[in-house]
C-alpha cells in the first residue's frame, strides 16, 4: 500500500505547478502582451528581450513539472492496474484530461514557445542594432505567441474541468 503522504505530495506538485501553467498563460496572454504594447517602442524592446525569457522559462518548468507530477501521480494510484483510464467514469475523466493537456503542451512547444523566442530574438538583435523601433516581423511573431497562448489556455480550462469531474466521480 502505498502511503497517503506521498500521495498528497504528488497531488499538491501536479496542482501547484497546473496552477502555474495556466496562470503563466493567463498573466502573457491578458496582461503582460496588452501592456507591453502600450509602452514605449525601447521599453517593450527591452521588457522583450530581458524579462521575457524569464517568463517563458517559468511557464516551460510549470508543464514539464506538471507532466512529472501527474505522471508520478497516476503511476502511485494505479498500482500497475491502468485498466480504470478506460473502464470508469473517472478514468474516462482523466484519461480525456491526459490527451487535451498533451495537445496542449504540443500547441505551447510547436506555436507559443517558438514565437516568443523569436520574438526575443528579434528585440535582442534591434536593441544591440541601436535601433529604438520595434521591426513589423516582431508583431507577426508577437501576435502569434499570443494566440497559441489564448489556444492554450482555453484547452488547460477544459483539462481543469475535467479534473474536477475526475474528483466528483
Amino acid at each position: 500500500m502505498v502511503s497517503s503522504i506521498l500521495i498528497a505530495v504528488l497531488a499538491y506538485g501536479h496542482i501547484l505547478s497546473a496552477v502555474g501553467w495556466l496562470g503563466g498563460g493567463l498573466l502573457i496572454t491578458f496582461i503582460i502582451g496588452p501592456n507591453v504594447r502600450k509602452l514605449a517602442p525601447a521599453a517593450s524592446l527591452e521588457f522583450n528581450a530581458k524579462v521575457l525569457p524569464k517568463i517563458l522559462t517559468f511557464v516551460q518548468a510549470m508543464i514539464g513539472t506538471t507532466f512529472l507530477f501527474g505522471l508520478l501521480l497516476l503511476y502511485v494510484i494505479s498500482d500497475g492496474d491502468y485498466a480504470w483510464l478506460t473502464t470508469s467514469p473517472q478514468g474516462l475523466d482523466v484519461t480525456t484530461g491526459i490527451v487535451v493537456a498533451l495537445i496542449t503542451s504540443a500547441v505551447v512547444f510547436s506555436v507559443t514557445v517558438p514565437s516568443f523566442k523569436k520574438v526575443i530574438q528579434i528585440a535582442n538583435s534591434v536593441i544591440q542594432g541601436g535601433q529604438q523601433a520595434p521591426p513589423p516581423e516582431l508583431m507577426k511573431y508577437a501576435k502569434r505567441a499570443r494566440q497559441g497562448s489564448l489556444i492554450a489556455i482555453s484547452l488547460l480550462f477544459f483539462v481543469l474541468a475535467m479534473m474536477v469531474a475526475a474528483g466528483f466521480t
